[in-house]
């Protein structure tokens, strides 16, 4: 039988960091910074431990980062070198500067969309992400119709609560 337990991501990571193991995680993002991949505020993300050593190009890593106020960052690995990583949001124009590895917490290993679950170490779906990651160039034009329904959106509820 399986315990289910709730933990804050700051409590998993003192579980971690305490040497003990510590169990996978759900999480919701709530920032769009991997927009298309995972939509804000809609989709789970399980966390799982894993080792510097062991993160890969490709993978989607949770490491602390002060952007727009949060206090933590979910961003794909992009480039690697010795102990240095660079990570790239999907949703992103340009990627994060370089960091040490050992600032990784955890790394996400499924993606629950709706009735939908992604396995994240799943070869078709890296290939996917792969291929993501090299247009890179061109992302922000990709990315213009999730921007201008995200605009749009806004627009609409903020209409609402006006009128």
């Amino acid at each position: 039988m399986t315990q289910r337990i709730s933990l804050s991501i700051e409590q998993w990571i003192s579980l971690r960091e305490g040497g003990t193991e510590a169990p996978p995680i759900w999480f919701t993002v709530v920032g769009g910074s991997m927009r298309p991949l995972i939509r804000v505020n809609r989709d789970k993300v399980m966390l799982v431990s894993v080792e510097p050593e062991n993160i890969k190009v490709g993978d989607i890593v949770l490491f602390p980062g002060h952007f727009r106020g949060g206090e933590y960052c979910l961003h794909r690995v992009y480039k690697l070198d010795g102990d240095r990583v660079q990570t790239f949001g999907d949703g992103n124009p340009i990627p994060d500067g370089w960091f040490p590895r050992s600032r990784i917490l955890g790394k996400a290993k499924l993606i629950k969309r709706g009735k939908q679950t992604i396995d994240c170490d799943d070869p078709k779906w890296q290939k996917k992400a792969a291929r993501w990651v090299r247009l890179w160039r061109i992302r922000p034009l990709l990315m213009l119709p999730h921007r201008c329904v995200d605009k749009l959106g806004r627009i609409v509820k903020r209409t609402k609560a006006h009128g």
